[in-house]
């Protein structure tokens, strides 16, 4: 697959200067030099390993927030963005819009609840995995208020960065389809984080194939009307150098 990770951070540090700091969590790919070596040095973009056991998007995000929280830099940021290497911020967003609408978690792009008891895809019916994930959080419940969590990929604020942390670090993810479960509960763990509601930055996901791209044949290079632009790559834990 190709990698959009150097064109993704100076999309960043154009928008948001030097003062954002870019954290690149790496899940035990085998090649990760050829990719990270294409990126110049700065002070504010660090890399990280994921040693722990939950691999895949959480276990990235569990890793950068304990990075966070160790060197007390929880304060410094209003908000933080949690995105897959390939999901990459095409416009500069303004974080105010978040602070004057009282957001303090939410997905990149949303999706209708495809679990549960409202009208279940039996496609895509990942409630073996949700279940017990939400129950040992204490939050099997209210699942019909919820949307989804699109590639697992949002935005969360500094009031509640250690409250999600404190989620995740109960969460182990090793293979793919337990991946995708986590879309599903992650909705639950942000409507939680976000005072019980639900927004997103850029939509639903059937919106935006309609109105801005379709994530299976967009150019991540040309211009976009939404803030982020998502270019599938169906990853797995067989792939070799994810």
């Amino acid at each position: 697959y190709p990698s959009y990770l150097k064109y993704y951070i100076e999309n960043i540090i154009k928008f948001y200067g030097d003062n954002a700091l870019v954290l690149v969590v790496d899940n035990n790919s085998l090649y990760k030099e050829d990719i990270f070596n294409d990126i110049p040095y700065r002070e504010n973009i660090v890399y990280l390993d994921n040693n722990i056991d939950c691999k895949f998007e959480l276990g990235a995000y569990q890793v950068g927030i304990n990075y966070i929280l160790e060197n007390d830099l929880l304060d410094k940021y209003d908000f933080y963005v949690c995105t897959q290497d390939n999901f990459i911020i095409k416009n500069k967003y303004d974080f105010n819009i978040l602070l004057d609408n009282d957001v303090t978690a939410c997905p990149i792009n949303s999706w209708k609840p495809d679990c549960a008891n409202i009208e279940p895809d039996p496609r895509y019916d990942c409630m073996d995995v949700v279940a017990p994930v939400l129950n040992s959080l204490g939050l099997y419940n209210n699942l019909d208020k919820i949307t989804f969590c699109w590639c697992n990929s949002f935005i969360v604020s500094k009031l509640k960065l250690k409250q999600l942390y404190e989620y995740l670090q109960k969460i182990v993810i090793k293979v793919r389809w337990e991946s995708c479960a986590s879309e599903r509960y992650l909705a639950r763990i942000l409507w939680e984080l976000n005072n019980y509601k639900n927004t997103d930055i850029d939509g639903g996901i059937l919106e935006l194939k309609m109105d801005y791209y379709d994530c299976w044949t967009v150019d991540p290079y040309a211009e976009a009307k939404s803030f982020f632009v998502k270019k599938v790559q169906q990853k797995t834990e067989k792939t070799v150098d994810q």
